[in-house]
């Protein structure tokens, strides 16, 4: 008998109800048998006779009709087409993301310890610069250099044009007052926006492929004018620009418009197997070694604010097989085995220019080196619940406890040697290396593409990069283990990791300004063994009151950091010391804890300690919030710090936010002042260039955000 699926049964339905309501008699194949003219009592045609309203008379029931011998009668005028044996299709194409538009301002990020020129005020600008700042007074407060650089003895200090402190006392200001205010010009604002694409191609409820595609991705507004190439006739200043022009890498900015950052296949077997295949989001627990850099959901309204609010973000290329236990899904556990591609090296094209592209000399690019591949295994176990679970659960009024447990490990054979110059063929696209480059030596240079052709000895791209090769031998485990804990508006969670392991590398205390001192000749006799030994751990603690319309929380986290390692954490602790171990660990910087300290001017949790109370008002139907955060960070190692000290400083966050409870919009306005201590502190004999005598002032912040998230 013919059936109906789902998509064909809806129609003919209602082309059913609106034949019968127009007084036709039609025939119809349902599930409970021929509905037709002499169907329940005949409805439509003079089945049932109409009452005394009507003007007819009732009339008693007779025997029932006979059914016609004509089996023709029972089919269906048009015939309906059994159901396809292959999968069921769901929803063919659905996408989700975000559009946001943020405005930041931010006020002596370099903590007032500028380069100092020798005035009272202005600096100078050193991509070297002896204070170690990442961050810099901006250029119209600077000072101009004139005829060499700042360090030669023929330059000339001079006013800066659009100097506020010169232009004030030209025109009679006191030099009190002119510093004073014109130190409250030490401050970047701006705004930047991204457009977040992240669609599924549903190819049976089994099969999907997933993307992740950014377009103008925190793309600074007013930044590609028309005017910017000086090729526009309509605008040759900035102050004629007429419109935006997309940004173009290479012309007007360093990406694309569109950029596609993720792509993966998803397959699901009936029986429990689940498989994933390409380039896609690195997540795990809290995201404090890994983090996609979505925003992780915790249950709590404001979390739309988190998820878009997001600057970094990880991705791997994977082969993920997954297995779940469990028939019942409220007590699944999930165990993943994955083979990762972390780095593999150059490529032959990248090496020996575009000839080797995929579709020239070569059918498809490959890597050049099989033993330079840095490889990352993966295995994990994990009972997690979805959002929608754990609200259902969290109803029942019971406690609900997710956990899992992962561990990565990491190897490589062998590698560049730490500092190197090019991997290209040297010429014209490959930057230079000059035995004058200040330069320590320990960065990895001129990563340029190779143009095809041979340097002025005569080698390749290839035979440079084979030249350049140690026996790296680095083995790297990371266990990291996650717990959650939800119990009516209580949330608990905590996510611990280590780093153990061993590399080799090379002296450091030798540079390539060293007389003799040469990459290729470097092997496996002046190869020292450096071990890994890192701890960090992260505690975040909710309660909600007054019908969780208050939250109370506590967050605290712990990195460990290394006596000889460097003040910026976003580096690992690279040195020329003779330090045998690494032992910071550093949080992802996609993990948030604050708006400045470690957000901005360390740029992660490294060699430190934090503990941040913080609590939350809900109001106006839930839709309205503001929230205050205190947070106290130390450094776990003083002598990794400038001034010697534990303190880091005191920093305090306030926001006040619109999170609409029925659509997917939020607005939020923020202020943070961060009151730094000791630990930035600058000692005058060691940082003579440092302003103020070394002493680290205030940095704050203002920021302003909408978004949508679909």
């Amino acid at each position: 008998m013919p059936t109906f699926t789902p998509r064909t049964a809806a129609p003919s339905l209602g082309l059913l109800a609106l034949i019968l309501c127009s007084g036709r008699s039609v025939y119809a194949q349902g599930p409970m048998g021929g509905m037709g003219g002499g169907g329940m009592g005949g409805m439509g045609g003079g089945g049932m006779q109409q009452g005394p309203g009507g003007g007819g008379k009732d009339k008693k029931e007779g025997p029932a009709e006979a059914a016609p011998k004509d089996k023709q009668a029972l089919q269906p005028i048009e015939p309906v087409p059994a159901q396809p044996r292959g999968l069921r299709q769901l929803q063919l194409f659905e996408v989700h993301g975000y559009m946001r538009m943020r405005a930041d301002y931010f006020h002596r990020l370099d903590l007032g310890l500028g380069k100092s020129n020798g005035s009272s005020i202005g600096s100078t600008y050193s991509q070297s610069d002896s204070t170690g700042t990442k961050f810099f007074p901006p250029p119209a407060v600077a000072n101009e250099t004139i005829d060499g650089q700042p360090a030669a003895a023929t330059t000339t200090i001079a006013g800066n044009d659009a100097n506020c402190y010169g232009a004030l006392v030209a025109q009679g200001v006191n030099v009190v007052k002119a510093g004073r205010r014109c130190g409250r010009h030490n401050g970047f604002g701006s705004a930047n926006m991204r457009f977040r694409m992240e669609p599924t191609l549903h190819i049976t409820d089994t099969i999907k492929v997933h993307a992740t595609i950014d377009a103008l991705d925190n793309l600074v507004l007013g930044s590609t004018p028309d005017s910017y190439l000086g090729d526009s006739p309509f605008a040759p200043l900035d102050v004629f620009s007429r419109t935006q022009n997309p940004p173009s890498a290479g012309q007007n900015g360093f990406t694309d418009s569109i950029v596609v950052k993720r792509a993966y296949g998803h397959i699901r077997f009936g029986w429990g197997l689940d498989i994933k295949f390409g380039r896609m989001p690195h997540m795990w627990g809290m995201g404090l070694v890994a983090n996609d850099g979505n925003g992780y959901y915790r249950g709590d309204k404001s979390d739309i604010v988190r998820q878009l609010d997001m600057d970094y973000g990880d991705s791997v290329d994977s082969l993920r097989f997954g297995f779940d236990f469990g028939k019942d899904r409220r007590n699944t556990h999930t165990l993943e085995l994955s083979w990762d591609w972390a780095a593999t090296g150059p490529t032959t094209s990248q090496l020996l220019g575009s000839a080797w592209n995929s579709g020239n000399r070569v059918g498809q690019d490959f890597s050049a080196e099989r033993y330079d591949n840095v490889y990352q295994w993966r295995a994990s176990i994990l009972r997690r619940d979805d959002p929608a679970m754990l609200q259902r659960k969290l109803a029942l009024g019971r406690p609900v406890v997710n956990y899992g447990a992962i561990v990565w490990l990491r190897s490589q054979a062998v590698d560049r040697v730490t500092g190197s110059p090019g991997i290209g063929d040297g010429l014209g696209t490959n930057p230079s290396w000059g035995d004058s480059n200040t330069d320590d030596g320990l960065g990895r240079h001129g990563a340029a593409l190779g143009n095809g052709d041979l340097d002025e000895v005569g080698d390749s791209g290839l035979q440079n990069y084979a030249n350049l090769l140690m026996r790296r031998r680095a083995l790297i485990l990371t266990p990291d283990i996650w717990a959650r804990v939800n119990w009516k508006t209580l949330r608990v969670e905590l996510e611990a990791s280590g780093v153990v392991g061993r590399m080799y590398e090379r002296d450091l205390t030798r540079g390539p300004s060293e007389t003799g001192f040469d990459y290729a000749r470097i092997n496996s006799n002046n190869l020292t063994r450096r071990g890994f030994l890192q701890l960090g751990y992260a505690l975040e603690f909710k309660y909600g009151l007054f019908k969780d319309r208050f939250h109370l929380g506590l967050d605290h986290g712990f990195a460990s950091g290394d006596p000889s390692g460097s003040f910026n954490p976003q580096s690992p602790r690279i040195t020329d010391s003779a330090d045998s171990r690494f032992t910071n660990f550093r949080f992802n910087p996609a993990y948030m804890q604050d708006l400045l300290l470690f957000r901005e001017l360390l740029g992660t949790a490294s060699n430190a300690a934090y503990f941040k109370p913080w609590l939350a008002f809900y109001f106006f139907d839930n839709n309205f919030s503001g929230r205050l955060d205190i947070e106290y960070a130390i450094a776990h190692q003083r002598l990794a710090t400038f001034g010697q000290k534990n303190n880091y400083g005191l920093e305090i966050d306030a926001a006040f936010r619109y999170h609409d409870q029925q659509e997917p919009i939020f607005v939020q306005l923020q202020y943070g002042v961060m009151f730094p201590f000791g630990a930035f502190n600058r000692d005058p004999n060691a940082y003579p260039s440092a302003q103020n005598g070394g002493d680290a002032k205030a940095a704050q912040s203002i920021q302003a955000q909408i978004g949508i998230k679909f």
